[in-house]
This record gives structure tokens, C-alpha cells and sequence, in this order.
């Protein structure tokens, strides 16, 4: 994982290498490893590469870029690298086809580069290095923008072709790889990260961003930012820009829309075919050059992977973040796992450093660029740091198996229980009711009957709502938030999550967060067989005999203890929002001093909401305050020291 970063001007030309310098040097976080620079003339097909201070040694001759003054060009394409695969100074980029007809830069992984690189000797390439960067590049010149429907990793791309004179944009199926876009009066810009356009451009502020955001928690919706101008490119998409920067992304794959029945997919063969993605998934991404961690933590998602890895007879390195003495504490689950498997698992525990956000906050809201939706994932980078001075480099984590096998009970089961009910299937949904592994209490029971009623006849059909008007410090100058949200019932839902309603801030946000590290994510959930697989699932394999995640039980019940395999309700990671509200309410005020923002009455927050929104609506709360700090320091460009 990587950080890219380039242009094409469309107005004029540029003559030093500065402007791309600033960009790549603005996610330099992103790649400690190496930098790269590539200028282009399209019109006369004449190119430069240059190195800098950070260039990796052992390259040959390069044109210094701070000794360039005129190379008139209209293309650049910069990168940063954080070397995983062939971490020799071959795999250095820009990287040039051997004719130096094709140019790329790319941030991702190809996890099956070597299955790719047989395939292409095959047909008479010779390769001259160990990287899958070479390999993109020679599989771009066999297929084609076919290439994308052969990869399986995560990537973006963005592609120089000599031939075609222009710059092809390409991003992974799921977008994993974050890739932002800028048009401007100059040209079309991209960048890993959305300081990377900020850096020489101006953009106003996205209304409908702020309002979504702190009003609903919803965030990236349909490729859209926080600033009006900046945009996401498409996920599983692909586009040549034209000569004037307009581009046309093309789909080439999307989610699968219908489910199978059980007629026609039954379940032995529904748990093998599970068993054996998953497992091949985590055997693509344990290929690496440097040192692979795992992150354990005691829930069912990391265990399975664990479990799945070690029969495969690799020797793991595993993490797991322990809370001695507290009832959220799921130390002694993962020890389980790890005992199951002696002679391969390493287990290694971690007791979180005792750092607190605000300390940090001036570094981390400018990292992010954009609000965000908790503390926690300042909390969850401290562990990946921790992971990163035993040496990881990479690590694995069970990201995404909620998304895609119907983990979220208070997402789904309400919505499972609906379908069954309104296919007539009522013993079948007393059943499940009854049996739902997650009902503690009776008024567990309440809360689903509530989530089994249609949205169109509940009292509250959006958390705002239960917000009273005078505690409400936020202002709404227009009547923008005109959003519907993600589909109700069970089947569109769940595409819905895992694209633009759910999904696509995981990514963004902890991709951001990881790289400034750094460190490489790497989620075998997300491997694009599996979620073609478990998007065909019946909805009866995701959820049964009151088990969210049933298929996924079902297929690593033999390898793991049974206390792991039916636990009833995973702790997940603890945060004491509502009490670090109250405990840092002045030390946040103090970071707000001079905030100047129009849509934050702070005068109102200070006075009269505050305490009362942080025992009440804590969530809601901490969405404000977000808000207020990117506004500080992204948008008025003052310090939160």
C-alpha cells in the first residue's frame, strides 16, 4: 500500500516538477520507503523521471527534481512507497513498461500476482522483477483494461499509455484503495488523500456533507466529500481521461442483486464453498516480504481467520488488545483460540497506551481531512502503532464479515424477521424470534419486535428525531437534508452497507488512518469470491436458529472452541463516549477558542446542551464536535494546540 498522486493540465503547461513534488510530499506519511516523479509531454511523447531526497538508493541515473527548471510537460505522475512486495529497489515507482510505452503508479496489493505472472510467461513475457507492480503493468499490455476483471487484491491506478497518449484511472472492486479527484480550471488532479488537492486548490464547503454527517452519521455518499469539487472515483470502475480532463468512468463489476434459494444451493456445499474462499483468501493475503500480523480479537470474524490460517500450517503472528479487570475484556477468548493452535500461533497481547485524542488532535483532524464518526479510531490506530514496533507491517484483520453475512443484529435480524412474516412463514419467524442468540432481556425482545416494524410506521424513522429542538446547537441555513437513506428491507439493505451507505466510510476512514502509520490492511472478507458468494446466499444462511452469522459458524465450528464459535454477543471495542465527553468538555472548548464555523451555535453548546447531550445523545454530540474541529483546522486553517 502506497500513496499516488498526479495530473493532467489541460490550460497550459508546467515547467518544473514542483507542483507534483507538493502533492506526493503532502502524503509522504503514506510511503516512508521511496518517492518517484514522472513528467510527461503528450504532444511530442517525451518523459523524465526524477528522484529526490527521499529516492530509494541503487536506481541508475536520475534526473534530480529540484535541478529541473524547464521540462515542459502536461502529465505528472508522483509516488509514494511503503514497500510490501519486492522491497528491493526494483519495484520502484513510476514504473515503466521495458519499451516504456506504459507508465503506472498504484497504491494497493495484486494478492495473486504470482498466479497472474505464470499465466503471462505463458504467453512469452519475461519479467525482471519480483513485484506485482510489474506485473499490473504486463498484464495491462495482454488484456487490456481486462486485466481488472483478472486481478484480486485492491489498487489504485492510475496509468500512462504511451500508444494512446492519455491517463487511464482505475479502482479496486470494492474500494479498498482510496483514490480522490479533483477537476479545476487547470486541468484534472487525483490523489490517495484529499489533502493532496488541498495543497494548491481551494474548495468550498459540501452543505449536504455537513448536514448528512452531523444530522444522520451519514458520510462519502455516491463519491462525494466534504468539499464541493473533490470527489471520489468510482469504485470498481475504470476511465481514460480525455484531453480536456473529462473522463466517463466504466463499471466492470458490481454486487450480485439475487439470491439463491436453498432448493438450489444447499447447505453442505453452502459451508465447504464458504470454508474453502475464505481459506484460499487468507492464503493470498499472507503473501508478503515483510512481517504479516493478525489481529485477534476474540470475536468470531478474527478467530475464523486465525483458525482458517494455522491449518494451513503457517506460523502466525497474532495480536490481541486486552482490558485486564473489566467486563469488556475478550483476552481470555482469544487465548482459547491461540491455545487451539500451540505450535503456530505466536500470541502476543497488547494493553492500549493510555493516549487520548485531544493531545493529538491537531495532527489527527488534519490527517483525516474529514470529520469522523468516533474517538475510537484514533484508539484503533494506537493499536496497529503498538503492532508496528514488533516489526509488522501488514496486518489482517476480520474487517467487513458483519457487511457481508448480516452481522449487525439491530440492522438485520428486525428485517429478516419481516421478510419471514410477510412470506408467510410464521413459524419459521416465531422460531427465529424466540431463539435470537443476542436477546439478554426482555427488553432485548422489545427492541426487535420495534426493528421487525416497517420503517414508514415507526414514531422515530431517523435518530434526529428524538433529538428536542432545544437541545439542538447545530444550525440548518438550508433545507438540504432531503436524503432517504439505505433501503429498508433485508436483500437491498445489505448491498446498500456495503456500498454507499455504510462501506465506503470504513474504507476511507481507516485506510487514512492505518497508511499515516503506516501500516498495510489487509481484510480476506472483502475478498471479492467470497462477497460474490455470500451476496448469492440465501438470507436463511446468513441468519438461523437465532445465529447472525450462521454460515460462517457452521464453517469453522470443527476448528474452533465452541465457546468461540457460539458466543452469544462479541464486546466489540470499548469507548466511554458519553464520560470522555463530560470529563474533556473543557479542554475541547479550549481547542474551539476563535472556532468560526456557521453551521455550530457554540455559544448555545456551552451553555445549555452540552451535558445533557453527553449522558442522552452522545453519539450526536461527538459529531458536533468533530464538525467543529476539521472546520478549525481544514477549513480556517488555525491550530488546535
Amino acid at each position: 500500500m502506497c500513496g499516488i498522486a498526479g495530473y493532467i493540465l489541460t490550460q497550459s503547461y508546467e515547467c518544473t516538477s514542483q507542483r507534483i513534488l507538493r502533492m506526493t510530499r503532502s502524503i509522504a506519511h503514506r510511503g516512508p520507503d521511496d518517492e518517484g516523479l514522472t513528467l510527461i509531454c503528450s504532444l511530442s511523447g517525451e518523459s523524465i523521471d526524477l528522484a529526490t531526497q527521499d529516492t530509494v538508493r541503487g536506481l541508475g541515473e536520475l534526473s534530480i527534481a529540484h535541478e529541473i527548471e524547464a521540462f515542459r510537460h502536461d502529465i505528472a505522475l508522483g509516488h509514494r512507497r511503503f514497500s510490501i512486495i519486492d522491497v528491493s529497489p526494483a519495484g520502484h515507482q513510476p514504473f515503466w513498461s521495458p519499451d516504456r510505452q506504459v507508465c503506472v503508479v498504484f497504491n494497493g496489493e495484486i494478492y495473486n500476482y504470482l498466479e497472474l505472472r505464470q499465466a503471462l510467461e505463458k504467453e512469452g513475457y519475461t519479467f525482471h522483477t519480483q513485484s506485482d507492480t510489474e506485473v499490473l503493468v504486463t498484464a495491462y499490455q495482454q488484456w487490456g483494461t481486462e486485466c481488472f476483471q483478472r486481478f484480486n487484491g485492491f489498487w489504485a491506478i492510475s496509468l500512462y499509455d504511451a500508444r494512446k497518449k492519455s491517463v487511464l484511472l482505475a479502482r479496486d472492486r470494492l474500494g479498498v484503495a482510496p483514490l480522490y479527484i479533483a477537476k479545476t480550471e487547470t486541468g484534472l488532479f487525483w490523489s490517495s488523500e484529499i489533502k493532496g488537492h488541498l495543497i494548491d486548490h481551494s474548495f468550498s464547503v459540501n452543505e449536504q456533507a455537513v448536514g448528512d454527517f452531523v444530522l444522520r452519521g451519514w458520510r462519502d455518499l455516491f463519491n462525494t466529500t466534504f468539499y464541493n469539487g473533490i470527489n471520489t472515483f468510482p469504485k470498481a470502475s475504470f476511465a481514460w481521461v480525455q484531453e480536456d480532463g473529462h473522463y466517463e468512468p466504466k463499471t466492470y463489476w458490481q454486487l450480485p442483486s439475487n439470491r439463491l434459494t436453498e432448493a438450489e444451493l444447499n447447505i453442505p456445499d453452502a459451508i465447504a464453498k464458504a470454508r474453502f474462499l475464505l481459506t484460499d483468501a487468507m492464503k493470498l493475503r499472507l503473501r508478503a516480504d515483510v512481517p504479516v500480523g493478525l489481529s485477534l480479537s476474540g470475536g468470531l470474524d478474527s478467530s475464523a481467520l486465525v483458525a482458517l490460517a494455522a491449518q494451513l500450517g503457517i506460523p502466525l503472528n497474532t495480536f490481541t488488545v486486552s482490558f485486564p479487570g473489566t467486563l469488556v475484556d475478550e483476552e481470555p477468548f482469544a487465548r482459547s483460540v491461540a491455545k487451539t493452535y500451540p505450535n503456530l500461533v505466536n500470541y502476543q497481547v497488547i494493553h492500549p497506551q493510555d493516549t487520548d485524542l485531544l493531545e493529538s488532535a491537531d495532527r489527527y483532524v488534519a490527517l483525516l481531512d474529514e470529520p469522523f464518526h468516533s474517538p475510537t479510531l484514533f484508539t484503533d490506530q494506537g493499536v496497529v502503532r503498538t503492532m508496528t514496533q514488533a516489526g509488522i507491517r501488514v496486518c489482517i484483520t476480520g474487517a467487513a464479515g458483519d457487511e457481508t453475512l448480516a452481522g449487525y443484529g439491530g440492522e438485520y435480524h428486525g428485517r429478516y424477521l419481516r421478510e419471514l412474516l410477510s412470506t408467510g412463514q410464521f413459524r419459521r419467524g416465531f422460531k427465529e424470534f424466540v431463539q435470537f442468540s443476542e436477546h439478554q432481556t426482555w427488553k432485548d425482545y422489545c427492541h426487535t419486535l420495534y426493528r421487525t416494524l416497517p420503517s414508514s410506521v415507526k414514531l422515530l424513522s431517523s435518530p434526529t428525531q428524538s433529538i428536542p429542538a432545544p437541545l439542538n446547537p447545530f444550525i440548518c441555513p438550508n433545507p438540504f437534508l432531503q436524503q432517504t437513506g439505505a433501503a429498508d428491507e433485508l436483500r437491498q439493505r445489505l448491498i446498500d452497507n456495503m456500498g454507499n451507505w455504510l462501506m465506503n466510510y470504513w474504507l476511507r476512514s481507516g485506510n487514512t488512518s492505518y497508511m499515516e502509520v503506516p501500516i498495510e490492511g489487509r481484510a480476506p472478507y472483502l475478498d471479492y469470491r467470497f462477497v460474490e458468494f455470500a451476496f448469492t446466499l440465501p438470507p436463511s444462511y446468513l441468519i438461523r436458529n437465532g445465529w447472525l452469522k450462521w454460515i460462517l459458524r457452521e464453517s469453522v465450528k470443527d476448528s474452533l472452541p465452541s465457546d468461540i464459535v457460539y458466543r452469544k454477543k462479541k464486546a466489540g471495542f470499548p469507548f466511554p463516549l458519553s464520560s470522555w465527553l463530560l470529563q474533556s468538555k473543557a479542554k475541547l472548548f479550549l481547542l474551539l477558542d476563535g472556532l468560526d464555523c456557521p453551521y455550530l451555535n457554540l455559544k448555545h453548546l456551552k451553555s445549555e446542551s452540552y451535558d445533557t447531550l453527553a449522558h442522552r445523545y452522545p453519539a450526536y454530540l461527538w459529531r458536533l464536535i468533530s464538525l467543529a474541529l476539521w472546520w478549525k483546522k481544514c477549513v480556517q486553517g488555525a491550530s488546535l494546540l
